[in-house]
């Protein structure tokens, strides 16, 4: 059984790893910048209070694609 992980984009193997952040990570469909945020985005990752919490995740060093799952 092969448990390499390809990228989607270019079929590169993936390193398998963690994501994490003390500040929060946000999605937006709108590529415009912003100033703040006032809730206008979706919070994927919330803020670290006392301890930064690490999410698995993949990422290809090919094309920099990161892959993970939230919440």
């Amino acid at each position: 059984m092969n448990d390499t992980v390809r990228c989607p984009e270019c079929c590169n193997e993936l390193r398998q790893g963690y994501i994490f952040s003390s500040r929060r990570i946000c999605w937006s469909e709108s590529a415009d910048s912003i100033f703040a945020d006032f809730g206008s985005e979706e919070v994927l990752i919330d803020d670290a209070i006392f301890k930064i919490s690490k999410i698995p995740a993949f990422r290809c060093e090919k094309c920099n694609l990161v892959i993970f799952k939230h919440k």
